[in-house]
Protein backbone atom coordinates (compact mmCIF):
# COMPACT_ATOMS: atom_id res chain seq x y z
CA UNK A 1 0.00 0.00 0.00
CA UNK A 2 1.39 3.23 -0.67
CA UNK A 3 1.01 6.64 1.39
CA UNK A 4 2.51 9.93 1.54
CA UNK A 5 3.31 11.58 5.26
CA UNK A 6 3.74 15.23 6.04
CA UNK A 7 3.67 17.69 8.37
CA UNK A 8 1.57 20.30 8.88
CA UNK A 9 3.09 24.02 8.98
CA UNK A 10 0.31 25.37 10.95
CA UNK A 11 -0.07 22.87 13.95
CA UNK A 12 2.97 20.10 13.53
CA UNK A 13 0.64 17.09 13.18
CA UNK A 14 1.72 14.50 10.60
CA UNK A 15 -0.83 13.81 8.39
CA UNK A 16 -1.02 10.75 6.61
CA UNK A 17 -2.23 10.09 2.99
CA UNK A 18 -3.06 6.18 2.00
CA UNK A 19 -3.87 5.37 -1.04
CA UNK A 20 -2.02 7.99 -2.91
CA UNK A 21 -0.71 6.71 -5.98
CA UNK A 22 2.63 5.91 -6.87
CA UNK A 23 3.17 9.05 -8.84
CA UNK A 24 1.34 11.34 -6.63
CA UNK A 25 -0.83 12.82 -9.15
CA UNK A 26 -3.46 14.70 -7.30
CA UNK A 27 -4.14 17.71 -5.24
CA UNK A 28 -1.02 19.31 -4.18
CA UNK A 29 -3.18 21.19 -1.76
CA UNK A 30 -3.47 19.22 1.66
CA UNK A 31 -5.59 19.81 4.34
CA UNK A 32 -4.66 19.04 8.20
CA UNK A 33 -6.87 16.20 9.75
CA UNK A 34 -5.69 18.23 13.17
CA UNK A 35 -6.68 21.71 12.41
CA UNK A 36 -8.32 21.96 9.21
CA UNK A 37 -5.36 24.24 7.89
CA UNK A 38 -4.92 24.04 3.81
CA UNK A 39 -0.73 23.85 3.16
CA UNK A 40 0.57 22.88 -0.18
CA UNK A 41 2.86 19.39 -0.77
CA UNK A 42 4.24 19.97 -4.11
CA UNK A 43 5.48 16.11 -4.15
CA UNK A 44 2.32 15.78 -5.68
CA UNK A 45 1.38 16.66 -9.45
CA UNK A 46 -0.98 18.58 -10.91
CA UNK A 47 -1.50 16.37 -14.16
CA UNK A 48 -3.10 18.85 -16.32
CA UNK A 49 -0.85 21.56 -15.43
CA UNK A 50 2.37 19.79 -14.47
CA UNK A 51 2.17 17.08 -17.30
CA UNK A 52 2.86 13.68 -16.62
CA UNK A 53 6.02 11.92 -14.79
CA UNK A 54 8.34 11.31 -17.77
CA UNK A 55 9.01 7.81 -16.53
CA UNK A 56 5.18 6.73 -16.78
CA UNK A 57 5.06 7.10 -20.85
CA UNK A 58 9.05 5.64 -21.46
CA UNK A 59 9.01 2.29 -21.89
CA UNK A 60 12.70 1.95 -23.05
CA UNK A 61 13.68 3.21 -19.66
CA UNK A 62 12.52 0.06 -17.71
CA UNK A 63 14.09 -2.02 -20.22
CA UNK A 64 17.53 -0.44 -20.34
CA UNK A 65 17.40 -0.84 -16.50
CA UNK A 66 16.29 -4.47 -16.61
CA UNK A 67 18.99 -5.51 -18.54
CA UNK A 68 21.35 -3.81 -16.60
CA UNK A 69 19.82 -5.63 -13.47
CA UNK A 70 20.11 -8.97 -15.39
CA UNK A 71 23.54 -8.37 -16.18
CA UNK A 72 24.31 -7.00 -12.70
CA UNK A 73 22.33 -10.35 -11.22
CA UNK A 74 24.91 -12.52 -13.38
CA UNK A 75 28.44 -10.90 -12.38
CA UNK A 76 27.24 -11.05 -9.11
CA UNK A 77 25.92 -14.74 -10.13
CA UNK A 78 29.62 -15.48 -11.35
CA UNK A 79 31.58 -13.54 -8.23
CA UNK A 80 29.47 -15.87 -5.46
CA UNK A 81 30.25 -19.19 -7.32
CA UNK A 82 33.86 -17.81 -7.33
CA UNK A 83 33.77 -16.86 -3.90
CA UNK A 84 32.42 -19.93 -2.46
CA UNK A 85 34.02 -22.84 -4.52
CA UNK A 86 37.60 -21.18 -4.83
CA UNK A 87 37.43 -18.96 -1.60
CA UNK A 88 34.99 -20.98 0.93
CA UNK A 89 33.54 -17.84 1.40
CA UNK A 90 30.14 -15.51 0.38
CA UNK A 91 29.17 -12.10 2.03
CA UNK A 92 25.73 -10.89 3.26
CA UNK A 93 26.41 -8.56 0.22
CA UNK A 94 26.50 -11.00 -2.46
CA UNK A 95 23.42 -12.78 -1.21
CA UNK A 96 21.33 -9.67 -0.57
CA UNK A 97 22.28 -8.54 -4.42
CA UNK A 98 21.56 -12.12 -5.88
CA UNK A 99 17.73 -11.53 -4.19
CA UNK A 100 17.71 -7.71 -4.97
CA UNK A 101 18.62 -7.69 -8.58
CA UNK A 102 16.16 -9.96 -10.10
CA UNK A 103 13.09 -8.67 -8.20
CA UNK A 104 14.17 -5.26 -9.36
CA UNK A 105 14.58 -6.88 -13.23
CA UNK A 106 11.25 -8.41 -12.60
CA UNK A 107 9.82 -5.28 -11.41
CA UNK A 108 11.21 -3.36 -14.65
CA UNK A 109 9.70 -5.94 -17.13
CA UNK A 110 6.22 -5.55 -15.81
CA UNK A 111 6.22 -1.58 -15.97
CA UNK A 112 7.65 -1.80 -19.47
CA UNK A 113 4.74 -4.23 -20.49
CA UNK A 114 2.61 -1.90 -18.69
CA UNK A 115 3.18 1.00 -20.73
CA UNK A 116 3.33 -0.96 -23.78
CA UNK A 117 -0.03 -2.25 -23.47
CA UNK A 118 -1.51 1.11 -22.75
CA UNK A 119 -2.81 0.58 -19.31
CA UNK A 120 -0.16 3.23 -18.14
CA UNK A 121 -1.64 5.95 -20.58
CA UNK A 122 -5.00 4.84 -19.41
CA UNK A 123 -3.99 5.39 -15.88
CA UNK A 124 -2.82 8.80 -16.93
CA UNK A 125 -5.80 9.83 -18.44
CA UNK A 126 -7.90 8.81 -15.51
CA UNK A 127 -5.82 11.33 -14.13
CA UNK A 128 -5.48 14.02 -16.16
CA UNK A 129 -9.41 13.89 -16.11
CA UNK A 130 -9.88 14.04 -12.51
CA UNK A 131 -7.04 16.88 -12.49
CA UNK A 132 -9.01 18.91 -15.01
CA UNK A 133 -12.16 18.30 -13.09
CA UNK A 134 -10.55 19.72 -9.98
CA UNK A 135 -8.99 22.78 -11.86
CA UNK A 136 -12.89 23.73 -13.27
CA UNK A 137 -13.08 25.03 -9.05
CA UNK A 138 -12.36 28.93 -8.67
CA UNK A 139 -11.70 28.88 -5.44
CA UNK A 140 -9.36 25.64 -6.08
CA UNK A 141 -7.12 27.41 -8.87
CA UNK A 142 -6.93 30.57 -6.27
CA UNK A 143 -5.74 28.34 -3.85
CA UNK A 144 -3.31 26.96 -5.70
CA UNK A 145 -2.30 29.87 -6.86
CA UNK A 146 -2.57 32.10 -3.52
CA UNK A 147 0.12 29.06 -2.84
CA UNK A 148 2.75 30.00 -5.60
CA UNK A 149 1.42 27.21 -8.32
CA UNK A 150 1.84 28.40 -11.86
CA UNK A 151 -1.72 27.82 -13.13
CA UNK A 152 -2.07 28.06 -16.85
CA UNK A 153 -3.77 30.85 -17.91
CA UNK A 154 -6.94 28.11 -19.50
CA UNK A 155 -7.88 27.24 -16.34
CA UNK A 156 -7.40 30.57 -14.85
CA UNK A 157 -10.21 32.17 -17.55
CA UNK A 158 -11.93 28.45 -17.37
CA UNK A 159 -12.10 28.41 -13.51
CA UNK A 160 -16.16 28.97 -12.51
CA UNK A 161 -17.22 28.88 -15.59
CA UNK A 162 -18.56 25.46 -15.34
CA UNK A 163 -20.13 26.17 -11.56
CA UNK A 164 -22.87 28.18 -13.02
CA UNK A 165 -20.74 31.50 -12.26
Amino acid sequence: MTYSENKCPHCGKMNRDFFCNTWMYGSPIRVCKKCGGKYMDRRYREPAVQGFDPRTTDPDLYKNVGLICAALFILVLVWYRFTTRNLGYYSNYQVAMLIMFPIAAVGCLIQYFRIKSGKMQKENEKYLAESEERLKDKQYVADLIANGYKVLEKYIDNGGQDNGE
